[in-house]
């Protein structure tokens, strides 16, 4: 046998013991009942967001589609869970607000904007900034647009953030707040207050319409 097929004395403790991977599933599903209902909490904050904001006919449709959750096992090695809504995503414009729970880390929500929506919605963020990082918001500084951890080279605290103007450096652009997993007693009302933050600035756009989305859409799992 070769050395690589080798189980360390740990794991062979954890292979004969199915308590750890039972007490394993259980987490994983109150995770998805919690995002089940985080996501009616979401729809209301929407629905009751407050009058006259003036959202334009493209960020409205981008929540017809209704709340997403979807699981897996291999980011970064770990389980994770996410719920998407509003979820509006192809090639060339994204409008997403995306809640995550990631194993051994953190719940995080991040708005992710790319194309038409990134083009009316930076100009308010760059307004309410300093709310924005009072709330705990980070931008983020990334290649990827797919990378969801607020780890150092990827995210940026607001206050630290430097220049005065927030821009989409490599095409799109992101906000991410987060608390640990271990503050799982106050998720289901700290997320919200986080949800309800971006929908804020959803729902006050500044300035030009600006063009419609592309017409097709496609949600994305990571």
């Amino acid at each position: 046998m070769g050395a690589n097929l080798q189980l360390s004395p740990e794991e062979i403790r954890l292979m004969t013991d199915p308590a750890w991977i039972l007490t394993k599933n259980s987490v994983m599903g109150k995770v998805v009942a919690l995002m089940a209902a985080l996501s009616e909490d979401y729809k209301e904050i929407w629905v009751e967001r407050p009058a006259g904001g003036g959202v334009s006919e493209a960020i409205a449709a981008a929540f017809t589609a209704g709340p997403k959750i979807s699981r897996g096992e291999q980011y970064r090695g770990l389980p994770w869970v996410m719920l998407d809504y509003p979820r509006a995503f192809s090639r060339e414009d994204v409008l997403a607000i995306r809640t995550m729970f990631w194993w051994g880390h953190t719940f995080s929500v991040t708005l992710h904007l790319k194309g038409c929506y990134q083009q009316l919605l930076l100009p308010v963020i760059q307004a309410r900034r300093g709310v924005l990082a009072a709330a705990g918001f980070h931008v983020g500084v990334g290649d990827d647009e797919w990378r969801h951890e607020l780890a150092p080279d990827n995210y940026m605290p607001l206050p630290d953030f430097g220049g005065d103007d927030l821009t989409a450096r490599y095409g799109f652009f992101k906000l991410s707040a987060a608390i640990g997993v271990d503050r799982w007693a106050e998720a289901p009302t700290a997320l919200p207050g986080m949800y309800r933050a971006l929908v804020e600035i959803i729902n006050y756009p500044i300035g030009e319409r600006g063009p419609s989305p592309d017409s097709s859409r496609a949600g994305s799992d990571l």
